[in-house]
């Protein structure tokens, strides 16, 4: 399993009105799907909107990341690192480990 941080910003000339909203809860279901099963750890928007922020664990990044239906609907793009967990405060240990 491989750890990512993704960073998402709103494309240009995405969607607005009743299509974002679609778009937006969308999302917001395939993260909770995400936090559910335990491959997504923290996500959030960036404070002042305009996109977001996700650390994720999966072996397949394109996918998740392609999947997701902000992706989708061209609301958003995402830049992906990948990184190595060093260290972490305990409560979050587990996530790294399963």
């Amino acid at each position: 399993m491989k750890f990512y941080v993704l960073e998402g910003s709103f494309v240009e000339n995405h969607p607005t009105g009743e299509a974002f909203k679609k778009a937006l809860d969308a999302h917001h279901e395939y993260m909770d799907v995400g936090l559910k099963d335990g491959s997504v750890l923290i996500s959030g928007p960036k404070v002042g909107a305009k996109g977001g922020v996700i650390v994720v664990k999966t072996d397949d990044i394109v996918g998740f990341c392609n999947n997701d239906p902000f992706v989708k609907e061209g609301v958003q793009e995402y830049r992906v690192s990948e990184f190595s967990m060093f260290d972490c405060q305990d409560f979050v240990e587990g996530w790294f480990k399963k």
